[in-house]
C-alpha cells in the first residue's frame, strides 16, 4: 500500500530496476506510448531543437473534431514545482533565451556587465564571471545548496543595484550549468515552451514562495517556518477558491514518513506542501466524518503513514507518483492537480538534477500514456526560488506607493528568475515566453481558465505579473509525443559523480566569459510594450524621460545614473494610458548628464550628454527621438523610426551602430536646422538595439534597445 491517498503499488518483481520507468498501472497502453517515442527520435535530429518535422504530426481525431481553438480546449492542468535553481544557473546558455549572451545585460557604472560580479578576493579583474560546474570533472549534480534567505537575498540585491551575489552568497553562486549536464531539461525546452521572464514571488526561501504559489501571498512570512506546523488561521488558499467554484483539484504526494536528505529523503513531501500552514486543512485532517475530512485529502495534509517498505534510493519512483500514474492510467485526475515530490527527486542542489528529470519524466509519460489525456492537459514545471544561484536579469520591483509589498522597508519581490516550463500540445515546439512572470501567475492562469477568483494578490502584481496564457497557441495544437533523453543514464552518471572533486571556480586568471548556445528560437507576444525617449530643455538643464507602455500589462522599469551621480535603482511601474518622468538637474552635474533605463524582455535606454545653454550661440545641438512602429501600423513591417535633427549653429554627424540584432552603420550629416529620418530595421523577433552617437566633443549619446511586436 502507497502513502498516496492508499493506493496500492503492485510490486514487479525480484530483478527490476526500479529507476526505469515501469509499466504504468492499470490500462495504459505503454506499448503505443513506445511507438510513437521511437517514430519521432529521428526525425527530432533532423529537425533539431524547436520541434519535430511535420511527418511526425499527430492530431487526434476525438479531440480535433470537437476543439474549439481556445483555452476551452485545456481540460486538466499539472503543476510540478522543484526546488532551488535559477535561470542562469540551469538555462543561461540554452539559445534563443535571455542568458549568458544578453547584450542588454545591465552595466554598472564601472562599465562591467552584471555578469562581472565584483569579487575582491580575484586578482583577476577583481569580479568573478558565472562558471560552469561540469559534471564529468566534478561533482555538480550533488553541489550543495548555498545562502537563500531573506537576509541573503536582499544583500545580494544592495538596493537595486544587483552587485553583491559573491560577498552574500559566495564564489559558488555564479556556477551554472549546461545542456550537458542537464541534457533531459534542454530537451524538454526544445520540445516545448519556456518563459524567460519567470520570477520567484519573493526574495527568500522556499516555504514563503510556495506559500505565494498555493495562495498568493506569503502572509508576511520571510522565513520557513517549521515544518507540519500551523502557521496561518485565517488566510485562504486559492485550491479553496477551486472548490467554491465547483473545480476538482488534489496534492498527489508520497505520505510516508520523510522528511530531509537522509536515508527518509527519497519518500515524504521533503515539507513542501505548504497547505499544512493553514489551519483549515490540519483541522479538516481531524474531522470526525468523511466530508469534513475532504479537505485534507485533497490537500494531502494527511496523517504520516509508515514506510511501505519499497527500498529507498532510485529505485522507486513510481513508488511515490504511483496515486498520480494509476489516475492518469484511469483518465481520472482531476482539473487541478499539484504534484510535490520527496526530497531526492526534487533538484534541491544537495540532490541530483538527474532524479529530478527521472520524477518529471515519469509524470510526463504518465500523462503521454493516456493519448485523451495528453491532448488536453497543460504540465506546468518551475522552481520555488533560486537557492543563492546567479542570475542576471534585474527582477521588477514596486515603488513604495504600493502597499502590501513591503516589509521593513524592504521590497518582498520580485526575486530571481527560475525556470518555467510549459509541456503541452499548445506550447510545442521550442518557443520562448518572455513575459513578466511571478508565482501569482499560475493561480492568475487557473483563474483565466477557471473562473475561480484570485485571493491575496496584491494591486501591484495585478498590474505587472501576467496569466502565462500568452505561452499557448490553443488555435495550433500540435499532438505529437517528442522524444526525450533516458534518465537511467543520466542517474547512473549522477551516482558515479559523488566521488568526483566538490565544486571549484576557476583559479585566478583561468576565468572565461560564459558561453551561450548559438541561434535562435521562436518568440511568443509578450503584452508589455514600453519605450521611453527624453527631452532636454536648455534654459533650465532639466533633462526629462518620459516612460510609457503601449501594452495591456504594466511594466516595471528601472532608471539607474551611470556617471555623475551615486549609483542607485529607481524603480517605475508604467501601466498603459499613465506616462511616468524621471528628471535629471544637470545644475548639480555641470550640465552632464549620463543615465539607463532597464526593463524585461531586452529593453534598454540610454542618454548621455552635455546639455546646451540656450544661451550658448555656437557649435551644434544634437536633437535625437525614436518611435517604435508596429506591423500593423508600418505596412506589415515593425521598424524603429529615429528622428536626427540638429538646433544648433554647426553641422552634426551622427553614427548609428547596430549594438545586436538587425541593422548595418549609417554615418548622417546634418546641416544647421536640418533633420533627417531613419528607419531602423528589427529582426525576426522583433527585436532591436541600435547606439547613436553625435560627432560632438560631450559625448552625446542615445541607445534604443527593445522589442516591438
Amino acid at each position: 500500500m502507497d502513502g498516496n491517498s492508499g493506493a496500492s503499488f503492485d510490486d514487479p518483481g525480484p530483478g527490476t530496476d526500479y529507476r526505469a520507468p515501469q509499466p504504468f498501472v492499470a490500462s495504459v497502453n505503454r506499448r503505443r506510448f513506445l511507438q510513437w517515442g521511437g517514430a519521432v527520435a529521428g526525425a527530432m535530429a533532423l529537425a533539431g531543437p524547436g520541434g519535430v518535422a511535420e511527418a511526425t504530426r499527430a492530431r487526434a481525431s476525438g479531440l480535433a473534431s470537437s476543439a474549439t481553438g481556445t483555452i476551452s480546449d485545456l481540460k486538466h492542468v499539472v503543476i510540478l514545482m522543484q526546488e532551488n535553481r535559477s535561470f542562469d544557473h540551469y538555462f543561461g546558455s540554452l539559445q534563443g533565451v535571455r542568458g549568458f549572451g544578453d547584450k542588454q545585460a545591465f552595466r554598472f557604472q564601472s562599465g562591467n556587465t552584471i555578469f562581472q560580479q565584483p569579487d575582491t578576493g580575484r586578482s583577476d579583474g577583481g569580479y568573478l564571471l558565472p562558471w560552469r560546474m561540469n559534471s564529468t570533472t566534478m561533482n555538480a549534480m550533488n553541489a550543495g545548496d548555498l545562502d537563500h534567505s531573506w537576509t541573503g537575498d536582499h544583500s545580494a540585491r544592495n538596493s537595486g543595484l544587483w552587485n553583491k551575489w559573491v560577498s552574500a552568497k559566495g564564489e559558488q553562486s555564479m556556477g551554472y550549468l549546461t545542456r550537458a549536464d542537464l541534457p533531459f531539461n534542454y530537451a524538454l525546452a526544445d520540445a516545448f515552451t519556456i518563459c524567460d521572464g519567470y520570477h520567484q514571488a519573493i526574495m527568500g526561501p522556499t516555504s514563503p514562495n510556495r506559500m505565494y504559489f498555493w495562495t498568493g501571498t506569503s502572509s508576511g512570512a520571510t522565513t520557513n517556518p517549521a515544518d507540519y506546523t500551523v502557521k496561518f488561521t485565517n488566510v485562504k488558499t486559492y485550491p479553496e477558491q477551486l472548490t467554491a467554484a465547483g473545480i476538482s483539484w488534489q496534492v498527489y504526494t508520497n505520505h510516508e514518513v520523510g522528511d530531509g536528505s537522509g536515508a527518509d529523503g527519497w519518500v515524504g513531501d521533503y515539507g513542501d506542501n505548504p497547505l499544512w500552514f493553514y489551519k483549515q486543512y490540519q483541522t479538516s485532517m481531524k474531522a470526525n466524518t468523511t466530508a469534513g475530512q475532504q479537505l485534507a485529502i485533497r490537500g494531502a495534509v494527511q496523517p504520516w503513514q509508515a514506510s511501505a517498505g519499497t527500498p529507498l534510493g532510485p529505485n522507486h519512483v513510481n513508488h511515490v507518483l504511483a496515486q498520480f500514474l494509476a489516475d492518469c492510467a484511469a483518465g481520472t485526475i482531476p482539473q487541478v492537480s499539484w504534484i510535490v515530490a520527496p526530497y531526492s527527486y526534487s533538484e534541491h542542489p544537495a540532490a541530483s538534477p538527474a532524479y529530478g528529470a527521472h520524477y518529471t519524466r515519469a509524470v510526463l509519460e504518465a500523462l503521454m500514456g493516456n493519448q485523451a489525456l495528453w491532448e488536453s492537459t497543460a504540465l506546468f514545471v518551475t522552481y520555488d526560488e533560486h537557492d543563492g544561484y546567479f542570475d542576471h536579469a534585474l527582477p521588477p520591483a514596486p515603488e513604495t506607493s504600493y502597499t502590501n509589498e513591503f516589509i521593513s522597508s524592504q521590497p518582498i519581490g520580485m526575486g530571481t528568475r527560475v525556470p518555467m516550463l510549459i509541456c503541452s500540445p499548445w506550447t510545442r515546439g521550442g518557443w520562448v515566453d518572455s513575459n513578466t512572470y511571478d508565482h501569482t501567475s499560475m493561480n492568475r492562469f487557473l483563474q483565466t481558465w477557471t473562473g475561480a477568483p484570485l485571493v491575496n494578490v496584491t494591486a501591484w502584481r495585478n498590474l505587472v505579473s501576467s496569466d502565462l496564457t500568452a505561452a499557448f497557441d490553443f488555435a495550433n495544437p500540435d499532438f505529437s509525443i517528442p522524444s526525450l533523453p533516458d534518465t537511467v543514464p543520466l542517474i547512473n552518471q549522477s551516482d558515479a559523480a559523488k566521488s568526483l572533486p566538490a565544486v571549484k571556480p576557476p583559479a585566478s586568471g583561468a576565468q572565461v566569459a560564459p558561453v551561450q548556445e548559438a541561434g535562435t528560437r521562436p518568440h511568443r507576444p509578450t503584452r508589455h510594450m514600453p519605450h521611453a525617449d527624453v527631452a532636454v530643455n536648455r534654459s533650465t538643464g532639466v533633462v526629462t524621460a518620459t516612460m510609457s507602455n503601449s501594452g495591456s500589462l504594466g511594466v516595471s522599469l528601472f532608471v539607474f545614473p551611470d556617471q555623475y551621480l551615486t549609483a542607485s535603482a529607481t524603480p517605475f511601474t508604467v501601466v498603459n494610458g499613465t506616462n511616468k518622468t524621471y528628471t535629471w538637474n544637470t545644475s548639480s552635474t555641470s550640465a552632464k548628464y549620463a543615465f539607463s533605463i532597464y526593463g524585461p524582455d531586452r529593453f534598454v535606454r540610454s542618454f548621455a550628454g552635455n546639455v546646451v545653454a540656450a544661451s550658448q550661440s555656437t557649435g551644434a545641438v544634437p536633437q535625437v527621438s525614436a518611435t517604435p512602429v508596429t506591423a500593423a501600423a508600418g505596412g506589415g513591417v515593425a521598424v524603429l523610426k529615429i528622428a536626427l535633427g540638429n538646433a544648433g549653429q554647426q553641422a552634426v554627424t551622427y553614427t548609428l551602430t547596430p549594438n545586436d540584432y538587425a541593422g548595418t552603420t549609417q554615418t548622417v550629416p546634418i546641416a544647421l536646422n536640418g533633420s533627417a529620418t531613419i528607419t531602423w530595421p528589427v529582426d525576426a523577433n522583433g527585436y532591436y538595439d541600435v547606439i547613436v552617437k553625435a560627432d560632438t566633443a560631450d559625448g552625446y549619446t542615445r541607445r534604443y534597445a527593445g522589442r516591438i511586436q
